[in-house]
């Protein structure tokens, strides 16, 4: 048993594969962009308050895993009620059902950011919700 290799592959450093990080990309073109400041336009409607919010999170999170990107990962509740549009109020009860739901950490007071690996549900969710109410 090699002790090195059984440690790097159980130990890793939280980078996002570029196939996997084009994937998640691509799965929130059709309802957001974000903007080099960090700002994230929500470009599909129908979304739940929460949807909105978990949709906020998670574009900023794979913002923040592009190369060169001076995004932060984490968004406060102000920004979160700034680009979706959500009383303050609601948009951080809102961001608190998602650490509830375990889809999102708080990092700091009234500061959020996605967890990596829920993403991967909650995107083909989004697709899910869009489909069924177009047909």
């Amino acid at each position: 048993m090699d002790i090195e290799k059984l440690s790097q592959k159980f130990l890793v450093d939280g980078d996002v594969d570029p196939e996997r990080l084009g994937h998640l990309i691509q799965q929130l073109l059709p309802y957001c962009v974000v903007r080099k400041n960090g700002a994230v336009d929500i470009v599909a409607g129908e979304l739940s308050g929460k949807g909105q919010v978990k949709l906020v999170l998670a574009a900023r999170l794979v913002a923040s895993k592009l190369k060169d990107s001076t995004v932060s990962g984490e968004v406060t509740a102000e920004e979160i009620s700034q680009y979706t549009g959500l009383p303050k109020n609601q948009a951080a009860a809102r961001a608190k059902e998602c650490v509830d739901d375990k889809f999102a950490e708080r990092s700091a007071r009234g500061s959020y950011r996605a967890r990596d690996h829920k993403l991967d549900s909650f995107l083909p969710e989004l697709s899910e919700t869009r489909d069924s109410r177009a047909g």
